[in-house]
């Protein structure tokens, strides 16, 4: 049986997390399709989560950019603990690459280009995404890809606490290694880690590192490089391979910032276009 909320009609069950659950709704004041996440009632840290989720309706109302899912309303103070989001037709990245595996070169650049516009706009208004993976990328009815799931977003510094007390906030196989460390630290490079695993993902149809036990990553994470792109896919261009390699740095100063990621794939979107033209 679906929750009941004041102005929104719940149809369906989406998915959610380790906090919370989105339905796709309707309006009921003007009918427009949207998406509610509600804050879940069985939580062992209440306190806590509802600290993340006041961050993203922050985050989410804060900040405007095409790229980048849109919250419309958040109920956040009191009971009932919600949020309403744009409603995006189309599909998530991660059903893209359950069906089809991996993806070409031109539309692997122009879903990263536009994600890392997203992530621009965010950094720029001094927020981290937190949690950058193929299943908080949608792709789009129409061409648009939006970045979504504001769960872990924050102000740059805002996790230091949480981090010393040993919560792991993120998704393990897309973890920066300074996420990791048994100091951790961020910086707005760790998206950027996160967006080049995305990416090696995209191409490869596999992740940068092998998949182990969550024990098994924070070690690979904390003492391996990751594996060369190049051993995995023979036909990119030199300047894609190197990107991705500069992504994957373990040192977070060693990678480009989101804007320098925007500029450089610009031109290798073109550079693709003209090949397959």
């Amino acid at each position: 049986m679906m929750p009941r909320l004041p102005g929104y009609c719940l149809l369906q069950r989406l998915g959610g997390g380790p906090i919370t659950t989105v339905y796709e709704a309707r309006d009921d004041h003007n009918g427009q399709p949207c998406a509610v996440k509600i804050l879940r009632d069985d939580l062992e840290d209440r306190d806590t989560a509802i600290k993340l989720f006041q961050r993203e309706a922050r985050a989410g109302l804060l900040l405007r950019h095409p790229n980048l899912v849109k919250i419309t309303a958040a109920s956040v103070l009191t009971e009932p603990y919600f949020l309403v989001m744009e409603w995006c037709p189309g599909e998530t990245l991660r059903a893209r690459l359950r069906r089809e595996f991996r993806l070409s070169i031109p539309e692997a650049l122009w879903i990263t280009r536009q994600t890392a516009e997203a992530l621009a706009a965010m950094h720029t208004a001094g927020f981290v995404h937190g949690d950058v993976k193929p299943d908080n990328i949608r792709v789009v009815a129409g061409g648009n890809v939006v970045l979504t799931d504001l769960g872990f977003a924050h102000r740059l510094g805002e996790n230091a606490a949480f981090l010393r007390a040993g919560y792991l906030l993120g998704t393990p196989n897309y973890l920066a290694p300074e996420q990791c460390d048994e100091w951790p630290m961020e910086e707005f490079t760790t998206d950027l880690f996160s967006l080049g695993v995305t990416l090696f993902e995209m191409l490869t149809g596999s992740l940068p590192y092998q998949v182990g036990s969550l024990r098994d990553t924070i070690r690979r994470l904390r003492r391996e490089e990751p594996r060369d792109i190049r051993d995995l896919r023979d036909d990119l261009p030199p300047a894609l391979a190197t990107l991705v390699g500069q992504l994957l740095e373990r040192d977070p100063e060693d990678r480009p910032s989101a804007r320098a990621v925007v500029q450089r794939l610009v031109r290798l979107e073109i550079s693709s276009l003209r090949r397959t033209g």
